[in-house]
């Protein structure tokens, strides 16, 4: 259970995009890298998705997207299913035009390789991304940014334009509550609590060992806010009734 807190925090959405995750081949730790990277910064991840490696289906997930930002990670590489740049153009109504700051880049490292420029092809207007660690630029257009599906070279990247999206005054603080009681004998009491602390938000999730079997703490309650006396008050008053 939980509830949002009325906070100010821009929105972002996040995309990640590659049929090897919606095959289950590969385990998609990037998007919750990024969401707790964004949460540290004062925005609020408004939805996550997975898309195939599909034109069409990158450019219509694009177009659902109402978030402040957008983020879209995978398919950048030079192979033929690499077409997130295709499909992000067609999403932002752009064409598909060699950028020549990237193609310079590229051309450094590797020299002329047509294949490999493929790399510097990004929707017209586009601002580049520097791959501090890897071959593939990413790219900046309207709200959307895009990067590779490397961990390693996704947030090296991020962390090169973090500070474009740091909102100090939308940063939450969080602190953590421990009990060994299940939720159905908290229920109440959480219940209380969301009405008395509207300012701050509160989630309820069950704690589990790497086996998905319960172990230790029956539950632990995650406690957010931007204010911090508010948010001392309402661990404090949880805390003496579930602990």
């Amino acid at each position: 259970m939980g509830n949002r807190a009325s906070a100010k925090a821009k929105s972002a959405t996040i995309i990640s995009v590659g049929d090897e995750i919606l095959s289950g081949d590969v385990v998609d730790t990037n998007s919750a890298w990024l969401a707790k990277r964004l949460s540290t910064q004062g925005v609020g991840v408004e939805k996550i998705m997975v898309i195939g490696d599909d034109v069409d289906a990158i450019s219509a997930a694009l177009k659902t997207c109402n978030s402040n930002f957008v983020f879209v990670m995978g398919g950048l590489g030079p192979t033929h299913d690499d077409i997130t740049r295709e499909g992000v153009a067609k999403g932002v109504g752009k064409a598909l035009v060699r950028n020549e700051e990237a193609a310079s880049v590229l051309k450094a490292k590797y020299g002329l390789n047509d294949s490999l420029l493929k790399m510097a092809d990004m929707p017209a207007g586009s601002e580049v991304v520097v791959n501090p660690v890897g071959a593939a630029p990413g790219f900046w257009v309207d709200n959307v940014i895009v990067m590779p599906g490397v961990p390693e070279e996704m947030k090296a990247m991020f962390e090169g334009i973090a500070s474009s999206f740091l909102d100090e005054n939308a940063i939450r603080a969080e602190e953590w509550i421990m009990t060994d009681k299940p939720e159905d004998e908290i229920l109440d009491v959480l219940n209380e609590a969301v009405k008395r602390f509207a300012d701050v938000s509160i989630g309820s999730y069950p704690y589990l060992d790497k086996k998905g079997e319960v172990k230790g703490y029956k539950s632990r309650i995650k406690l957010l806010s931007t204010d911090r006396d508010a948010l001392k008050r309402a661990k404090k008053w949880l805390e003496a009734r579930i602990c």
